[in-house]
């Protein structure tokens, strides 16, 4: 609706007197609730920007903002997007629609992603930093380990070995801990925990991979810690006679329950599992702390079990390591580890929390230091107060003064000498239940255990499919076709870049011959069969690139080209075939060929071959290069069977024209295909000229079917055939003979394609060889799969387009597809080593 400029601006000043902008005001609600009829520009993805306040007037032009930078369907925010260049440009040249939205579009997109983001995160609860990252990484790094094993792993190893053991284990954990902080404090993170952070820095085949396994592994542990759990009630149930059945099925009895209450724990909400996880982990700090009082508190009774509180003379025994039972430092390691993992318990929940970027990188570290401070007092304090070896028997007493032994215990008054000549039943190194014996109230510990074991199986049960909670639903296949700027691209391009530089510094040398092919498909999609056969001889061997030349009005053929560069290498990609694609534009396809040949590639990685094909215009074929050839009919790509590849090897080109077919034979489709060569010769010496050709191909180690010396090549042709070539040019003469002078020099000024008597005369014992060659084509490779043949050249300035065009018509008439090659005479084939 229009406006009066001044009374119903909405921004102060209007565009009329700055912008000379119709005096009409646009008012644009972004907002939920009420009506109204709005204008919108059919390419308006960006109506929250498309008038801004920029420096006091309206404008297109959108200002520096977040919401420009955020990711479609944020969670932050809504996405906004900018004005392109062209729409600025264009803006003028628009027309806005009355309906309130393009092409009959209810809403954009972007819009209606966000709308549906937004709605379905209502009511969804998100925790903080301690609830959600700091206490369930505790809980799944603090195990049964904690309680049943880390004694053992003192006695074997000792406490400073065992000290080590940890503060190993916690380096590796840093490590990954950082490596996780640093990718979620690089960007916005989203559901998908594990996957997602893998997937965004390593790409989606990695996180795909690595984040199923990982899932599956959650899946997995859930059973191991519930086993775990089973266990220790059955033990109990064991002690006091109340055995159910029997200990294996009681072990599954209770496993079963305590799986069922567990997912009905999970079922109920993240909610309800944050509280369970709260309990679990104050009954955990309870045990941990009974423990430690346990420690200070000598108990007469627990003596003859090795417990004597804190001693010097056990601390200085057990420093040290005593390796049993064929165990090593690193199989205590190995035993330990698993008790050092757990640090992803946060980040797998990452859709869960209020500030992941900051909650995981917090907690996680914070989670790391406080779990290895308590692993490294726990194995400092067992060792301290706990011998190696214990009898358990109350009787085993000596008097100190008149024992003569060195061990801690025969110190301290008891005498243990009894588990050397047999296994004894207490001891770090004999009873896994030290905690609990040395603590002041042992059942707190076995509720510990049961924490402990519950809540990493509780978190494993919860971490699983949190991995499967992303928003990408073809994100676990190897290399999807999603661009999230992983470092794999950054390192791909970083590694390309490197060895282009290092390349551009390598000299050219005959043995280190490539061909590098500018092939002027046009659109590549339009010549696949050309595509397959230079693809067939460049694939993981050179460079190939799909020159297009678009010609035109300038304006039209850049946006074409702006958008065929994207398309058209995706169908190259799609298609399989390692070729780069080069639009360019120019007046006609001479000057586009020239300027692709000039500026494709990069460095040493620069096209050294043109490739045309022959339906092209005559005078685009006559350009100007270091090497060529003219690839007549083709076939689709298939299996090429057990035919022959003949090479017309008439003119020493350099070897190019070897060279190509030999290329082709170690491709998979033309493998069964025998290479014949054919070259020109004396009637008086086929014989020598064969040997000499033999002897030469056999030291460039190409392997050959036949050599043929061809005598006859000069011979005059069929009387028919040389008709059928006059009737060919017929319309392309020139007859200035027969037209008046002026007219003939205003046809050879404004024609000077068409083929003249002179030239016609002069030239006529080369077109005899030209239609002489064909004959002796359909003589002897008529059934080739393929011809390779040497590349007629023609005089610059001598011969007219027509001409040659026609030369190379007759040549390759009624034949099988015939590759017209030519070199610029320089070797691209050597013997020497």
């Amino acid at each position: 609706r229009s406006h009066p400029p001044r009374r119903c601006s909405a921004f102060g000043d209007t565009a009329q007197g700055r912008l000379g902008l119709p005096e009409i005001v646009h008012f644009v609600f972004t907002g939920g609730g009420g009506g109204g009829h709005h204008h919108h520009y059919y390419y308006d993805t960006h109506t929250n920007t498309y008038y801004l306040r920029t420096f006091g007037h309206n404008t297109m032009d959108a200002v520096p903002r977040i919401d420009h930078y955020r990711q479609t369907a944020a969670n932050l925010g809504e996405k906004l997007l900018r004005p392109s260049l062209a729409e600025l440009h264009d803006e003028l040249e628009k027309e806005p629609f009355e309906d309130g939205f393009a092409n009959g579009e209810e809403g954009t997109p972007t819009r209606e992603a966000v709308v549906t983001y937004t709605a379905e995160s209502k009511g969804v609860v998100k925790f903080g930093w301690i609830k959600g990252v700091l206490v369930r990484c505790m809980l799944n790094i603090w195990g049964v380990m904690l309680f049943i094993r880390l004694s053992w792993i003192v006695g074997q190893a000792g406490i400073g070995l065992s000290v080590l053991v940890i503060a190993m284990a916690t380096v590796v954990t840093t490590i990954t801990g950082l490596s996780t902080s640093a990718i979620a404090t690089n960007g916005f993170v989203r559901g998908g925990g594990a996957y997602y952070l893998i997937s965004r820095s390593l790409g989606p085949e990695f996180g795909g991979a690595i984040g199923l396994i990982f899932a599956f592994a959650n899946a997995v542990a859930v059973a191991m810690y519930v086993v775990g759990f089973a266990e220790t009630v059955v033990e109990l149930l064991k002690e006091h006679s109340i055995l159910m059945v029997d200990e294996i099925n009681d072990i599954r009895i209770i496993g079963a329950i305590t799986v069922v209450l567990l997912l009905g724990i999970s079922v109920a909400g993240m909610e309800w599992e944050a509280k369970a996880q709260i309990v679990l982990l104050v009954i955990l700090l309870l045990a941990i702390v009974d423990f430690v009082i346990g420690t200070f508190i000598p108990m007469e009774s627990k003596r003859s079990k090795g417990f004597f509180s804190y001693q010097n003379e056990i601390f200085t025994e057990n420093f040290g390591p005593d390796f049993r039972e064929d165990e090593s430092f690193f199989s205590v390691f190995a035993i330990f580890f698993p008790a050092a993992t757990g640090i992803l318990a946060g980040a797998n929940i990452s859709g869960d929390l209020a500030d992941p970027q900051s909650a995981i990188p917090k907690g996680t570290l914070l989670a790391i230091l406080i779990t290895t401070l308590v692993y490294i007092g726990i194995a400092v304090s067992v060792g301290s107060c706990v011998v190696r070896d214990a009898t358990g028997n109350a009787n085993d007493t000596l008097t100190v003064e008149l024992a003569n032994c060195s061990s801690a215990a025969c110190s301290l008054g008891f005498d243990f000498s009894a588990c050397e000549r047999s296994p004894c039943g207490y001891g770090l190194m004999n009873n896994f239940q030290v905690m609990s014996m040395v603590s002041g109230f042992a059942p707190l510990i076995s509720a510990g255990i049961f924490s402990a074991t519950l809540s990493s199986a509780l978190a494993s049960l919860v971490s699983a499919p949190k991995i499967f909670q992303v928003s990408e639903s073809r994100a676990g296949y190897s290399e999807p076709d999603v661009n999230w700027g992983s470092s794999t691209q950054a390192l791909t391009y970083l590694s390309a870049l490197q060895h282009s530089i290092r390349l551009s510094g390598v000299e050219d040398h005959v043995k280190n011959f490539r061909p590098q092919c500018l092939v002027m498909t046009g659109s590549p999609n339009s010549r696949p069969a050309l595509l397959h056969l230079v693809h067939a001889f460049t694939k993981n061997v050179g460079l190939m690139v799909c020159g297009h030349v678009h010609m035109g009005p300038r304006r039209q053929a850049m946006k074409e080209i702006s958008i065929d560069q994207t398309k058209y290498q995706r169908w190259l990609i799609k298609n399989k075939m390692k070729a780069f694609y080069a639009p360019v534009h120019a007046d006609d396809l001479r000057d586009g060929a020239q300027y692709l040949m000039q500026a494709a590639g990069l460095g040493r990685m620069k096209p050294n071959t043109l490739v045309l094909v022959r339906d092209l215009s005559g005078r685009a074929l006559v350009v100007v290069c270091q090497r060529a050839f003219i690839v007549d009919t083709l076939e689709e790509e298939k299996k090429q069977g057990k035919n022959t590849i003949d090479v017309w090897w008439l003119f020493d080109d350099g070897g190019l024209t070897l060279l190509i077919p030999y290329l082709l034979t170690t491709k998979k489709k033309w493998k069964d295909c025998k290479i014949r060569v054919f070259i020109g010769g004396k009637i008086n010496r086929i014989d020598h000229d064969r040997r000499a050709m033999a002897t030469l191909l056999s030291k460039f180690r190409i392997d050959f079917s036949d050599i043929m010396v061809l005598g006859d090549i000069n011979t005059k042709p069929k009387k028919e055939n040389i008709a059928a070539f006059e009737e060919m040019i017929e319309p392309l003469r020139l007859h200035e003979d027969d037209k008046e002078q002026d007219v003939s020099d205003k046809m050879k000024e404004d024609e000077p394609w068409r083929i003249t008597d002179n030239e016609l005369e002069l030239y006529k014992t080369k077109t005899y060889r030209q239609i002489r060659l064909n004959e002796l084509l359909k003589e002897h490779s008529s059934t080739a799969n393929i011809i390779v043949m040497s590349l007629p050249v023609a005089r610059k300035g001598g011969v007219s387009s027509a001409l040659y065009m026609a030369w190379l018509e007759v040549l390759s008439r009624d034949v099988p597809p015939v590759l017209l090659v030519r070199g610029n005479h320089q070797s691209v084939l050597t013997f020497y080593s």
